[in-house]
């Protein structure tokens, strides 16, 4: 690892070098391409700019623009190569949803905009906050890495992020790298990384107040406020969500969730930043005994999560950037399971866990021809573990107090040749880990217009990634090994990407292949437990396809798609993750021709998810084929401009989950919540 950091030092030499020895004007280019970089040049810091909108699951530039018959301004994206970066000029799978299209969805959580993504599939056990995870291509829940502001925010324990109490409050928008990411972002990155970015405060200081209420006693709320005062900008939530769910019993949630964050420019140069994040949410876990076939009158579960990170971000010389964050992550979990007549035992859990970063990235910009970008991350993971079933006849209790250490160094070098006609990307990551040792991540792509062909480009590229053995998959008792690897991947992918008609026609098709080692799998020993051990491998093939039509200026009608089709190449099948899978978006948007100062739009969301392979907990887990369903959304909301106090804004808003009333599961033995409305009004001052 000392070597790796030399090496990072003088990549940084050669830089600083580089950026003294050229020309001043001609180093740095346009005042505007300055200007984006100070705005975008890393993963949390980034904002698109204002009128700059995409959108969601979709690959091209802005939808705004192109649905009034303007020039798109083009997408700008960060999570790709941790710089600003044109989305047209990724040579990765990238997908944007903005505030925009959240609010068209009127999405309360992620996970609803994240179903219209390709490639990612998403599996949410029962109503509303219970356990909810996705796969991107075919991998893992824990082989995707989850970001807040760049933030990782992976379980310690279990690897795989619950999305169930993720909400879109103060969310600006949402990038979805769909593919392997560990050569910028190490473990857990072999599926691909999902970032959620807070808004950024601009223009004059506004307020938002939001209240709505449906089906099953759901109630939702929310002040908001953002704006720009001096140097300052801000942008600042609190918000309420909770229903009674659909169940007889126990289905019930809550979830209260603040949100911050600052952006001060101290200089013209230097930017200091503070990001905030706290939900406390409560739940009723009505299917905690679905192996016994009766509901659960009384499990419960309670989470605390909390987020915090300070970042300080400059130029320290022309076209020499350099960022320090700091970042601190809490979840404290509580489970209690009292007995009840389907269980005799008593089952409590407290499992409190922390991750502790701290980073350097330096970006250097040379003639608007070459970016490179060197990183050092230095990580803590910690969690204490204590867990107990008390039972008439025994009682068992178990707890682990652990923390790993993990360094690593990163290198990027990004070219844009021929005035952008030739993109190509190549960088390595090296992680030193306290448990495993050393990984080592190179990848390398390209993206290039076709020639003849305008808005057409052409994309490829090979990545290797690596995900480390969770605490669980380490230390739980009768159960963790110590002496487990990690598990390691390779991937290719190949596209096609095409934008025509000022973007208002989108095509995107890509083709990908991984192949995963040392996959870590619970084996039985000879005494008949379980025992973690790298075993499995998993090859995947797949297809993604996502189009888009824009028609008309007002109103316009948006069509968007997306399709995905796996392909495991060898047994046994990918469990809960089916081998055909589409969704269908179709929004209505414009004025009311008889109220010049009103707006609307109506969004219908059509989703087909084929049949899939699972377990079912109701037969001793015996694997069973979970059924295709089709699950059909809509949303609408109108909008009186203008009509209150200070020119405000009052939006009337309302959704139908479920329009069909189908009865699925997405995961056997979780029934999905049935036909449910919601409606409120949303004012903006």
């Amino acid at each position: 690892m000392r070597g790796w950091t030399i090496v990072m030092l003088g990549a940084l030499a050669l830089a600083a070098a580089r950026a003294a020895a050229d020309d001043r004007g001609a180093g740095r280019g346009s005042d505007i391409a300055a200007d984006e970089r100070r705005a975008g040049a890393d993963v949390d810091a980034a904002a698109q700019p204002r009128g700059t909108e995409a959108g969601a699951a979709q690959p091209g530039g802005s939808g705004v623009a192109a649905a009034h018959g303007e020039e798109p301004l083009g997408t700008i994206v960060v999570t790709a190569t941790r710089t600003a970066q044109p989305l047209e000029e990724t040579t990765t799978s990238i997908t944007v949803v903005d505030q925009e299209e959240i609010a068209k969805q009127q999405a309360e959580t992620v996970t609803e905009v994240l179903r219209n993504v390709p490639g990612v599939d998403v599996l949410q056990n029962g109503s509303l906050g219970t356990n909810t995870e996705i796969f991107i291509r075919g991998a893992e829940a824990d082989e995707t890495l989850v970001m807040i502001d760049g933030v990782e925010v992976n379980s310690v324990t279990l690897g795989a992020f619950d999305f169930g109490g993720l909400t879109t409050d103060n969310v600006e928008r949402i990038e979805i790298l769909r593919g392997a990411g560990g050569t910028l972002y190490g473990s857990q990155a072999v599926g691909g990384v999902v970032n959620v970015i807070t808004r950024e405060g601009r223009g004059r200081p506004g307020v938002s107040l939001l209240g709505a209420g449906g089906s099953g006693w759901t109630g939702r709320g929310q002040v908001a406020s953002s704006g720009q005062v001096g140097r300052l900008r801000y942008s600042l939530a609190g918000a309420y969500l909770g229903t009674q769910g659909f169940r007889p019993q126990n289905d019930d949630y809550r979830n209260g969730t603040a949100s911050l964050r600052l952006d001060y420019d101290v200089t013209e140069k230097a930017t200091a930043r503070f990001f905030f994040r706290y939900t406390d949410s409560e739940i009723g876990l009505f299917n905690n005994n679905n192996f016994l076939a009766q509901p659960d009158p009384n499990a419960r579960q309670r989470d605390a999560f909390l987020l915090v990170k300070g970042e300080w971000q400059q130029e320290v010389i022309p076209d020499l950037e350099l960022r320090l964050a700091a970042s601190y992550t809490r979840d404290d979990q509580h489970f209690d399971d009292p007995p009840d007549p389907a269980e005799t035992s008593l089952t409590t859990s407290h499992i409190p866990s922390a991750i502790v970063t701290g980073e350097v990235q330096a970006n250097h910009y040379w003639r608007q021809i070459a970016t490179t970008t060197a990183g050092v991350e230095v990580e803590e993971r910690t969690a204490d573990v204590r867990t107990a079933t008390i039972d008439p006849a025994f009682e068992l209790r178990s707890r682990f107090d652990e923390q790993r250490r993990n360094v690593a160094g990163y290198f990027q070098e990004q070219l844009r040749l021929l005035d952008g006609r030739v993109v190509g990307v190549g960088g390595v990551r090296v992680d030193g880990n306290q448990d495993f040792g050393t990984a080592v991540s190179p990848a390398g792509s390209v993206s290039a217009k076709v020639p003849g062909v305008p808005g057409t480009r052409l994309k490829a590229g090979y990545f290797e990634s690596f995900k480390a053995p969770t605490f669980n998959e380490l230390f739980f008792p009768g159960f963790g090994n110590p002496d487990l690897d990690a598990e390691t991947s390779r991937e290719y992918n190949v596209g096609v990407l095409g934008g025509w008609w000022a973007q208002r026609v989108v095509f995107e098709v890509t083709g990908f292949d991984r192949k995963t080692r040392n996959l870590i799998e619970g084996t039985v020993q000879e005494d008949g437990t379980f025992r973690a051990e790298n075993r499995g491998e998993a090859h995947v093939r797949g297809v993604e396809v996502a189009p888009r039509v824009v028609v008309g200026s007002d109103p316009t009608v948006t069509i968007g798609a997306s399709y995905t089709r796996l392909f495991r190449v060898d047994t046994p099948p990918l469990l809960r993750r089916p081998k055909h899978r589409g969704a269908v978006t179709v929004d209505l948007a414009g004025r009311d021709l008889g109220r010049p100062r009103t707006r609307y739009d109506v969004n219908l969301n059509l989703h087909v998810v084929g049949d899939r392979p699972d377990v079912d907990p109701a037969a001793n887990f015996a694997f069973k084929e979970n059924p295709a369903y089709t699950k059909v959304d809509l949303a609408g909301s109108y909008t009186f401009e203008g009509v209150l106090p200070g020119k405000g804004d009052l939006t009337v808003f309302a959704k139908i989950e479920n329009l069909v009333d189908a009865e699925y599961d997405e995961a056997l033995g979780f029934r999905a919540p049935p036909l449910n409305v919601l409606a409120g009004l949303r004012a903006a001052f």
